[in-house]
């Protein structure tokens, strides 16, 4: 969900595999994206191992096969010539503190023949032959073999798991109150958390208002529906949003002739979204 989708008709529609609120996987061949900015990490494999280009907004370019993109990076990708898996790490995730770490550098080339042992899960990622079982465990092995290539990070602050446990049991919980249930100020509360996850306490605080987004979608609810149910004011907002997240349109998500969606959900028959598929389907 993460790339536009080239201009052509001769392309297969892109996989989706939602994993829950800790990430999900988006395999795609020869698209390309403008650029985009979103709140998880994103790891990145060439499952046929020819390069693809990542573009940061001040014209760095890093060209290869595996990368590591943190959190709230702006960048553009190129992928026309690769067979492309993007691993998509939530804040939720125990990793996503280690990738938030990446911020100075924003971007890492990694090792990708250290990820050969997953070569043919990748493949059946691509082809839709995989089911949920093999994109979770290939998520977390992907995950860890990234984590294994990078320099050794402190676990996260204690303070800062605090407001997050505060933070999933109530999402809209004011600052002031977090601070005081935290035992610190609200500045020191807010820099220790931003230094020990990654991203600013607002900004995950967003997030958790907004990660049914792709759980959602697939439902077959309006849009209208799915941007209030996130906690966006409208659709417009909303689908401005997501297309800054992900380069492509909220409405051509979920259009079966870009998107193949692959949920342990099953919905209401008379709702299902056209391209979204039950847990066991490939």
């Amino acid at each position: 969900m993460s790339l536009t989708p080239m201009k052509t008709t001769t392309l297969a529609p892109a996989l989706s595999y939602l994993l829950g609120h800790h990430g999900f996987i988006y395999a795609t061949r020869h698209f390309a994206s403008g650029m985009t900015v979103r709140p998880p990490a994103v790891l990145l494999l060439s499952a046929d191992d020819k390069p693809f280009t990542l573009t940061l907004k001040n014209g760095h370019s890093v060209t290869t096969s595996a990368a590591i993109v943190a959190p709230r990076v702006e960048r553009r990708l190129d992928a026309r010539e690769a067979a492309l898996l993007s691993f998509n790490v939530m804040p939720s995730h125990e990793s996503f503190h280690v990738f938030g770490t990446l911020q100075r550098a924003q971007v890492l080339a990694l090792d990708r023949h250290a990820f050969a042992p997953l070569d043919a899960s990748l493949c059946a990622l691509m082809d839709g032959s995989a089911d949920l079982s093999v994109a979770e465990s290939v998520f977390e092995a992907a995950t860890q073999e990234a984590m294994r290539q990078l320099p050794p990070t402190a676990p996260p602050d204690t303070m800062a798991l605090t407001c997050i446990r505060e933070l999933e049991a109530d999402p809209g919980i004011s600052l002031e109150a977090l601070a005081r249930r935290c035992g610190r100020s609200q500045q020191m509360m807010s820099r220790q958390f931003s230094a020990a996850v990654g991203i600013s306490l607002r900004d995950y605080q967003t997030w958790l208002k907004q990660r049914n987004v792709l759980d959602l979608l697939p439902t077959g609810r309006s849009l209208t529906e799915v941007a209030h149910a996130a906690g966006f004011g409208d659709s417009p907002q909303f689908s401005r949003t997501f297309l800054r997240w992900y380069g492509l349109s909220p409405s051509n998500s979920r259009n079966a002739k870009y998107m193949r969606v692959v949920t342990r959900h099953r919905y209401d028959a008379g709702k299902d979204a056209a391209g979204s598929t039950g847990s066991g389907a490939t």
